[in-house]
């Protein structure tokens, strides 16, 4: 009977203290998203959650490791959710990869921003590295070979550079958002435009016409 109150007991403070370090990491995200990557401190942290330091670093480690924490959180989040096969149609995907992000960013906007920062931190966003985000985020940006062979994009403008201007309009919307500058409205305004805009360069005389009547709609919004 001793034995089984104690098992018990254990199990209890391991629950207590799970959802102790989900609270204080919750408060890390806030604190991040607000202040900035390199204004977080473990001690002001600490002062937030109503906490020894020790306690922190008992339950984390060290600021690095939370950062760490963070970004792996993010990877998971992502690639949860890559569930659906995005719409074949140039337009029709744009709106749907751009609608998945702002509404996932949109469910908890503090941890987002704080795990953008912690990326960004650990250099993932670096494309010479090659266990980075930057990789991932290429292949998610790149156009589809069939918007060749359907004849939605020409084939006139480099590939490639179809490839980074996708990316980059995504990556400057992200950059703008985190730091605070616009919502998310105008985050997904913003990617979008860029996006249909590039498009518009190699775009033949059908999707022009497609393209133009978007933009003209998204302006409107």
């Amino acid at each position: 009977m001793a034995d089984s109150n104690k098992a018990l007991g254990n199990v209890a403070r391991q629950a207590n203290k799970k959802l102790r370090r989900e609270r204080i990491l919750g408060l890390a995200k806030s604190l991040i998203a607000t202040n900035g990557l390199e204004a977080f401190t473990l001690s002001q942290l600490a002062d937030e959650a109503g906490v020894s330091p020790p306690t922190i670093h008992n339950l984390f480690g060290k600021k690095n490791d939370i950062v760490e924490e963070l970004v792996s959180e993010m990877i998971e989040a992502v690639n949860g959710a890559i569930v659906q096969t995005a719409p074949s149609d140039p337009i029709e995907n744009t709106y749907f990869v751009t609608d998945r992000a702002s509404g996932q960013f949109g469910e908890n906007e503090d941890f987002w921003r704080a795990a953008f920062q912690a990326a960004e931190h650990l250099g993932l966003f670096d494309p010479h590295n090659p266990k980075g985000l930057q990789p991932r985020a290429w292949q998610l940006a790149q156009p589809r070979q069939e918007w060749y062979t359907d004849g939605h994009l020409l084939g006139n403008v480099a590939t490639h550079l179809i490839w980074k201007r996708v990316h980059d309009a995504q990556r400057l919307a992200r950059l703008d958002w985190v730091s605070g500058h616009i919502d998310l409205k105008q985050y997904r305004r913003q990617v979008v435009q860029g996006i249909l805009m590039t498009y518009a360069a190699d775009a033949s005389p059908a999707l022009q016409v497609r393209l133009s009547k978007a933009l003209s709609e998204l302006d409107d919004e």
